[in-house]
């Protein structure tokens, strides 16, 4: 039921704020069986803070339900659809976005203001087309299209600068592909000279703007100043009012259209900076390619090595961001990560590798570890396959689904059993370090508190995310973990680390009314995991013992 005394933006805006994204999904499904109930017209404000609030945190689901709600019901506005075209856009979809973009701009009563972000969201849908196109002719009539609604904005007004950037961002992926633009004879060469006008217009009129410092970093890019580059980046990410989409969004373009990655300069640092500042954030994740959790990844960076380890953390704050060293290690982590999956690869949950002999010495050297409600309670045994989506150098290992062979131990989810199942794998892949066991549990009396990191696939995402926003570590006892770490479905069995990435426990379980471990009872909100300590000591109680998998033909 609604709660009276708070208004719908207000319910959402504390939902993000404590990253709770479940109650966030139920006050978005809430507030469309509300459009879809009454027969009052809903101020469009209020509509546009839902969809602002949505688009801040990147819960694209939630908007698209909430926008073709709103148009549904009847508010018909162009700040409602551009939203709905947005999220299309951002979940691959641009060919039904471009519709949308094109109803806007065929509507005579869109306002003028709205104008030119229509002309941009029809660049944008051509953009993605174009970079989401295997088929060469196809991207020949997708570049010359984006390219020209980009103009179109640009051209009218050199302020509307971001449709610049754009333009020149275009050119230059045209001069790395190969692909011949009409009425220009050096696209690469055009490129810098957008660029460097666009750099000059931001630098003149706002050079502290939110959206000038991402465009300025994406002019330096191109420009291949190293430095400028690097320096509006990280202006923009130690500034607290920027949200996630904005640095979404600067990472997005840098990755697919300048095609930086972790390996070179200057996307060794923006890279690594940029993702690390989406996880700082509300709603922020990072999905993490696999060519960027390669286990020989160097961590030096020339000319840049007392960045990576001193000024980011003095720049970014300890707390909230870490050096380079600590990122890295992290994705080196990710490598151990598997998506339980079934035999049609239906996403079930997650688990990761770790040395049976820091368990137990009856165990095998390597096991998978996950949790007993998804092995074998939502999977039987024989029908559960590991495929480990993060990694890279050996194509045939990211793609193999590994089969469940042999189970050693499983304790149900039914208290007071631990809800931990301990499988052996057919084979395991190449170049993987199983997860190192903490010796101790961080002190929760820190001055600095303690914090809990995971890595999984929520939602069953087929490549590793990181949870690492809200996420201190609120409490333990002998058995369980408490943490504000976010999660969602498909987030059961991951590993949950210590700030040194070595684990402390198996996520589990988490709610709202979550019992408190320790005081005269109550409940907080607070996600749960199986702690190491404890599973090792019921191992010792209750020695585990091989039996072989039946599997289903």
């Amino acid at each position: 039921m609604r709660d009276t005394g708070a208004s719908w933006p207000d319910r959402l805006r504390a939902a993000t704020a404590v990253f709770d994204w479940n109650e966030l999904a139920d006050i978005a499904d809430q507030y469309v069986r509300h459009l879809r109930s009454t027969e009052d017209l809903v101020p469009q404000a209020e509509a546009s803070q839902m969809l602002g609030l949505l688009r801040g945190v990147r819960r694209y689901v939630e908007l698209h339900a909430i926008a073709d709600a709103l148009l549904g019901h009847g508010l018909n506005d162009a700040v409602v659809k551009r939203q709905f075209a947005q999220a299309l856009v951002d979940r691959d979809s641009p060919a039904a976005a471009l519709l949308i973009y094109r109803g806007i701009l065929d509507d005579p009563a869109t306002p003028e203001a709205e104008r030119p972000e229509a002309i941009g969201g029809i660049g944008r849908c051509f953009k993605q087309l174009y970079l989401l196109d295997q088929v060469r002719a196809r991207q020949r009539r997708h570049l010359p299209a984006a390219l020209a609604a980009y103009h179109g904005a640009y051209d009218a007004d050199h302020r509307n600068y971001w449709h610049g950037i754009n333009i020149a961002a275009l050119l230059a992926r045209a001069d790395r592909d190969g692909v011949e633009v009409a009425g220009v004879a050096d696209a690469g060469a055009e490129s810098r000279r957008v660029a460097q006008e666009v750099l000059d217009l931001v630098l003149h009129e706002n050079p502290s703007g939110v959206w000038e410092l991402a465009t300025a970093c994406e002019a330096a890019v191109a420009l291949g100043d190293h430095d400028l580059a690097i320096a509006r980046a990280t202006m923009l990410v130690s500034r607290p009012e920027v949200d996630t989409f904005t640095i979404a969004s600067l990472l997005r373009q840098l990755i697919e259209l300048w095609k930086l990655d972790a390996d070179d300069l200057p996307g060794q640092i923006l890279v690594p900076l940029l993702r690390s500042a989406v996880l700082g954030r509300e709603g922020g994740t990072v999905i993490v390619p696999a060519r960027d959790t390669r286990a020989e990844r160097s961590v030096s960076v020339a000319g840049y090595e007392s960045t990576e380890g001193r000024n980011l953390e003095a720049v970014l704050g300890r707390e909230r961001f870490k050096g380079m060293q600590w990122w890295l290690t992290g994705l080196e982590r990710c490598r151990a990560v598997a998506r339980i999956e079934s035999m049609y690869a239906d996403a079930i949950g997650t688990g990761f590798l770790v040395s049976g002999k820091q368990l137990s010495p009856d165990l095998p050297d390597v096991v998978l570890v996950t949790n007993g409600h998804v092995v074998p309670e939502d999977l039987p045994y024989g029908q559960a396959f590991a495929v480990f989506h993060g990694l890279v150098g050996d194509r045939e290992s990211a793609r193999r689904k590994f089969e469940v062979v042999r189970w050693w131990w499983y304790q149900s989810s039914r208290a007071p059993n631990l809800d931990i199942a301990i499988l052996e794998l057919e084979a395991y892949p190449s170049n993987v370090t199983p997860l190192p066991v903490a010796v101790e549990m961080p002190y929760l009396k820190a001055k600095t508190k303690p914090r809990a990191y995971l890595i999984g696939h929520p939602s069953g995402w087929d490549t590793p995310q990181f949870s690492l926003q809200d996420n201190l570590l609120i409490d333990y006892d002998d058995t369980m973990v408490h943490y504000r770490s976010p999660t969602e479905p498909g987030s059961s069995g991951s590993p949950v680390f210590d700030s040194t990435w070595s684990l402390i426990a198996v996520h589990h379980a988490g709610g709202l009314e979550t019992p408190r471990l320790h005081g005269d009872g109550g409940t907080y909100p607070a996600n749960e995991g199986i702690s190491m300590a404890a599973i090792k000591a019921r191992l010792t109680a209750d020695p585990p013992q091989g039996r072989d998998v039946a599997r289903q033909a």
